[in-house]
């Protein structure tokens, strides 16, 4: 047998081994359990590799990489449901249409508050450890959740950052919140919103508006 017959015959025993432990073991890539995780990595990594990309360096690439990241970020975050935590019990005076405007605004909101803060910083060092993850009772209405501990080691500061995921029948899991050193960003704003039923949510949307255009 040449070398490249035997080069062919190995990679076929290789492929053999690996379709035999797909079918022997498909618990291990399907376990519920641990889909959440692989799926909060996947789109946490497609981030990290966006802030890390050299394509995007560089002031002249400001926008671009925001843009960048802002597409990442709306692959796993769920902002519907952001949205509908922060505005809590004002979220049923909004319609449709206003919840909608809220929605789109307030993503917005969000990736400018907090993108802008690590646009200029070196993430090369950053490592995440998934520490833990818990399968929470699903909702009367059948949607699946599931709460990942993790901790982030930057710039020799281990921060621990909890995330709150969801799954909506016939979607994928997406985060719905996320505990920074055990405060909530939805709660952190749902604060804000508490006491606003006076305003009308033509007013809210307008706010929003108006510091994402700045």
């Amino acid at each position: 047998m040449n070398k490249a017959s035997n080069n062919n015959y190995v990679l076929t025993i290789f492929i053999i081994i690996s379709i035999a432990i797909i079918i022997s073991y498909p618990s291990i890539l399907i376990s519920a359990d641990l889909v959440p995780e692989i799926e909060l990595r996947n789109g946490v990594n497609a981030i990290v590799e966006t802030l890390n990309d050299p394509a995007l360096a560089g002031a002249e690439q400001k926008e671009a990489k925001k843009e960048a990241l802002f597409s990442k970020a709306e692959s796993i975050f769920d902002f519907n449901e952001f949205s509908k935590g922060a505005l809590g019990s004002n979220w049923q005076r909004f319609s449709k249409s206003q919840q909608s405007d809220f929605s789109k605004y307030f993503a917005r909101l969000i990736a400018n508050t907090y993108l802008e803060k690590i646009d200029d910083e070196n993430f090369k060092d950053l490592k995440i450890t998934y520490l833990k993850t818990d399968m929470l009772d699903s909702t009367k209405s059948g949607i699946e959740r599931a709460d990942i501990q993790s901790e982030v080691f930057h710039n020799k500061i281990t921060t621990p950052v909890h995330y709150r995921m969801m799954r909506k029948k016939g979607g994928s899991w997406k985060i719905y919140d996320v505990k920074i050193e055990g405060v909530s960003l939805v709660g952190n704003y749902r604060e804000q919103y508490r006491t606003r039923f006076n305003d009308s949510p033509d007013k809210i949307i307008k706010e929003i508006k108006e510091k994402i255009e700045k």
